[in-house]
């Protein structure tokens, strides 16, 4: 933000706010920079969610497995088995639902790696597409 200038989108079109018009109710500005900070201690808590009763991707060994790796604002759950990842993802809909989050599933894809088999996952009843 330069100079407290604040816009709103209005049929697309970006406008200044000059009457504080737009009034946000909840969340922090685009860039501020205790987003990412804020988002981390909300989220900080998700690691107990895919831990215990999901099998994760193998790894290097079979004894190493992972279920989920976070990057920011990034989520992403791995499995080997379509049941285990389907799995994972209705335990995200109910991790998203109890913080109040929303999960674009415009932005959310399914990668396959040596699979052969093309599973069809859901988050929300909404069919994820299969990314390259």
């Amino acid at each position: 933000m330069h100079d407290r200038d604040e816009y709103v989108l209005i049929d697309g079109a970006k406008i200044i706010s000059t009457n504080n018009s737009a009034v946000p109710l909840k969340g922090v500005k685009q860039g501020c920079l205790l987003s990412p900070l804020l988002f981390s201690l909300l989220i900080n808590d998700v690691d107990n969610g895919f831990g215990s009763g999901f099998v994760g991707a193998v790894t290097g060994t079979e004894e190493l497995r992972v279920t989920h790796m976070l990057y920011a604002d990034d989520l992403t759950l791995t499995a080997n088995d379509p049941v285990q990842l389907q799995k994972m993802l209705r335990r995200l809909e109910s991790y998203a639902a109890r913080k109040g989050l929303t999960v674009n599933v415009q932005k959310s894809y399914i990668i396959l790696m040596r699979t052969e088999i093309l599973q069809y996952m859901f988050f929300v009843s909404t069919s994820l597409q299969s990314g390259a």
